[in-house]
């Protein structure tokens, strides 16, 4: 938040700059195509080439009209170095090519291949390249944190398995195999030997007391795997945040009133989608979670939404992690649907309501 807060007020001053030097140099000859060359550099980050594509043509237009200054070429400049550093080729190098080209060849008309066509290209060339530097740069660090985010959420993943582990052979290695050796022996003195009917009552109060006693063990298990989910969830969701995301802070706390087995694949399902986001948008990229609930069960709808435009996987080409979760939701009786959305991606998972769950609310 801090980031975007010093961004906002670094845009206003770079405009405020820039239409105080317009006034001053007097570049101005044509107010319409002064304000094409400026109003487009205020959404240059999240369309970057179409704001490029904009403002080279007022900028051509504008040198051909007899703009001499070159102040004239700042907001060009600044638009092309801002799609220079952007992800997709087409961006990168075929709109920053076609805007050099249109404003190198305008600037050679209106004022000869050396101080208008050469002085032009040096300049934006310069300028493309220092860009494309930058964003192999982003690039380059957004790798290594992603790595570093996947390992650390292997280790996390590899910590809560070996956590449980432990867990179920401590609880099988005692209780459990204790109370089935009890129960065995209660059912086989029942079989083979002669009780009075008092005896027989006491022999069947302990084995009633055993068989829930090893009920209770392996609801403790069931329900460690839940809160470990859950703890995963949380840990992952942190990491993050912490490299770019924004997600919501309900999460996962706003799917406790599922039931037990679709509460497990909505949290893994939150957390791939978490994931995949900014994977593939980038730092941030914005999550969106909602949990609707009716008569016939839950729709859990998670999407996101890039900070900046980017060419997205096509309909049908989810990762392993979905495909996997997939099978996960038909397993639960339920549907998962999930491609772009605008700039962005959604998930969608259906569950249907088990006949004997009670209604509960739960808000996204």
């Amino acid at each position: 938040m801090l980031r975007t807060h010093w961004r906002i007020v670094i845009d206003v001053a770079l405009y405020a700059t820039l239409v105080t030097l317009y006034a001053l140099s007097g570049t101005v000859l044509s107010v319409p195509l002064a304000v094409a060359q400026l109003v487009p550099l205020v959404w240059r980050r999240r369309a970057p080439g179409t704001a490029l594509a904009m403002i080279s043509v007022a900028t051509a237009a504008h040198s051909l009209l007899g703009m001499g200054r070159a102040v004239g070429y700042l907001p060009v400049s600044l638009a092309m170095y801002t799609a220079a550093t952007h992800r997709s080729p087409a961006v990168r190098w075929g709109m920053c090519g076609a805007a050099a080209a249109v404003v190198t060849v305008t600037g050679a008309i209106r004022r000869g291949p050396v101080e208008g066509g050469l002085i032009a290209a040096v300049a934006l060339i310069v300028t493309w390249l220092a860009g494309v530097e930058r964003g192999e740069h982003l690039r380059e660090r957004a790798t290594v944190a992603r790595l570093r985010l996947e390992r650390r959420l292997a280790e996390q993943a590899a910590a809560g398995a070996q956590a449980r582990e432990r867990l179920a052979r401590r609880l099988h290695d005692s209780l459990a195999h204790t109370m089935t050796v009890m129960l065995v022996q209660g059912e086989a003195l029942r079989a083979t030997a002669e009780l009075a009917p008092a005896d027989e009552q006491r022999l069947d109060t302990v084995l009633r007391a055993g068989r829930d006693a090893l009920a209770e063990v392996r609801l403790a298990l069931a329900e460690e795997d839940r809160r470990d989910t859950e703890a995963t969830l949380t840990e992952r969701l942190d990491a993050l945040r912490e490299a770019g995301l924004v997600a919501p802070g309900t999460l996962p706390y706003d799917l406790a009133g599922l039931p037990p087995g679709v509460r497990e694949v909505a949290l893994r399902l939150a957390g791939e989608a978490a994931t995949n986001a900014l994977r593939h948008d980038g730092p941030g990229t914005t999550l969106r979670a909602g949990l609707d609930e009716d008569a016939a069960g839950w729709t859990m709808r998670l999407t996101s939404r890039p900070a900046t435009r980017a060419r997205r996987r096509k309909a049908g080409e989810g990762g392993y992690g979905l495909r996997s979760l997939d099978a996960d939701v038909r397993a639960a009786g339920g549907t998962l649907r999930y491609g772009p959305a605008g700039a962005g991606w959604e998930v969608v998972a259906e569950f249907p309501r088990p006949a004997d769950h009670s209604s509960v609310h739960a808000g996204g």
